[in-house]
Parts: C-alpha cells; structure tokens; sequence
C-alpha cells in the first residue's frame, strides 16, 4: 500500500504524474513479465498439484498486454492533456481510464480465483512462494495506483470548472 509520505497527493499534477509513471507504470512493466514466467515455471512443474494455479500465466499474459494498452493511453493522450492543462476534451478521457480500472480490479478477483486466495500449499516450492509474494506486491501495487489516479489526480481536472 502507499506510504503517505511517498505519494505526492497534495503535488501539482505534474509531479503526481512523474510519481505515476515512476512508481507504478515502469514497475508494472517490469514485474508483470517476471511474474508471467514464474507462473508459467510453476504451472508446468506441478501440473498435477490441485492447487496449482492453471492459467494463470496466459491471464497475466492478456494482463500485460490490456495493462500496457492501459498505461500508453495515458502516456500519450491524457496525461500530456493534464500537463498542459487543458481541459476540454478531458472528462471523456478519464471516463475511459475509471472504466479500465474497474475491468483491472476484475482482474484482480480473477487471480485471486485461479491462485485459490493466493493459498500456498504445504510443500509449495521456492518458485511457487516467490510468485504468490511477486502477485500479492502487484495486488497492492495496482490498487494503490488505481486509487491515486482515480481519488487524487482525475478528480484535480474533473471538479475544475463545475
């Protein structure tokens, strides 16, 4: 979860969005791939184990990819729109990304399904533990960044005006 004191909250947008970016956005990028393989090694390797998570590693793979989409929208399009300042043409925009972070904590549930709560079961390997603590720091990592965008930052351009 977020610190109080490493999240910007009261910041200018554009420092809130530097922290976005450098927090969550190059993070995910770089987690979600290892997390794919360890799901993929464990998978394969307890193929027979009720309580391995089947699936999971193709779900994380259309994950990524929904999540990369995701992120270069906002990259591109809205947050080069907030650092500007502009604001006609925003709300639908933001529309869009509070839609994605709703399909998002649907992925959530859907991981927790597949993993069984993220349950490690008695005599779980290295690789097994190592991905059910690499999946719950993404959790909590895509919550927090979820709720930083959508509690602080979009509400700083969607009450201007009103």
């Amino acid at each position: 979860m977020i610190d109080v004191v490493e999240a910007p909250v009261r910041s200018a947008p554009d420092e809130l969005i530097f922290f976005i970016l450098e927090r969550y956005h190059e993070v995910h990028r770089r987690e979600l791939p290892m997390l794919i393989d360890l799901a993929g090694k464990v998978e394969a390797v307890h193929v027979h184990d009720e309580w391995a998570p089947r699936g999971l590693s193709q779900f994380l793979q259309t994950l990524l990819i929904a999540m990369d989409q995701h992120m270069r929208k906002e990259e591109m399009i809205l947050f080069p729109a907030m650092n500007a300042g502009r604001q006609a043409g925003i709300q639908v925009p933001i529309q869009v990304m509070r839609g994605d972070h709703e399909a998002h904590l649907d992925d959530i549930a859907h991981i927790k399904s597949l993993t069984n709560n993220l349950f490690l079961p008695d005599g779980a390997c290295r690789s097994w533990a190592d991905l059910y603590t690499g999946l719950q720091k993404f959790i909590d990592d895509l919550l927090d960044h979820i709720r930083l965008e959508n509690e602080t930052l979009f509400p700083m351009f969607e009450n201007q005006g009103s």
